[in-house]
């Protein structure tokens, strides 16, 4: 009786044992899987859709997705005369550098106005905001295709 107290747990180990060895080999071979033909099926991709491009502008600009389109140049507001050369910062204060006509290149600061009259309200970094007589505010970009917003 000793030697079943002092050696319990690998004689219980031993059985599990001898018990999944028997269930292991006594459960049946699993059956071979069938082999047959398979149908044939003509497997093709599908057809690729013609694109128009004209209907897909037509259907964007119905739905008017990004408000109201400037439709002419005539609504368009006037290009500048004047040109950006660069925005530049001393400490806090802010300044644009702006070339008009055959002029030297010009320091404006918040409150100046530029040549056709509009008062610059703000400067940013890489824009500037500019207030019309009119009482409108717009935004004009320092690079080359930045339009008036």
């Amino acid at each position: 009786m000793r030697f079943i107290n002092d050696n319990i747990y690998p004689l219980f180990a031993a059985l599990l044992l001898v018990i999944a060895s028997t269930c292991w080999f006594a459960l049946p071979e699993p059956a071979a899987p069938k082999t047959g033909t398979l149908a044939a099926e003509a497997w093709r991709l599908p057809a690729a859709s013609l694109h128009d491009s004209v209907k897909a502008i037509e259907a964007i600009t119905s739905r008017n997705l990004w408000g109201v389109v400037v439709a002419s140049a005539a609504n368009a507001p006037p290009a500048p005369k004047w040109k950006v050369m660069g925005i530049g910062r001393n400490g806090s204060e802010r300044f644009i550098l702006l070339a008009y006509e055959d002029k030297p290149v010009t320091v404006l600061k918040v409150g100046d106005a530029l040549p056709d009259g509009l008062k610059i309200a703000s400067i940013d970094d890489d824009r500037f905001l500019v207030i019309t007589a009119d009482k409108k505010k717009m935004v004009f970009g320092m690079y080359k295709n930045d339009p008036p917003q």
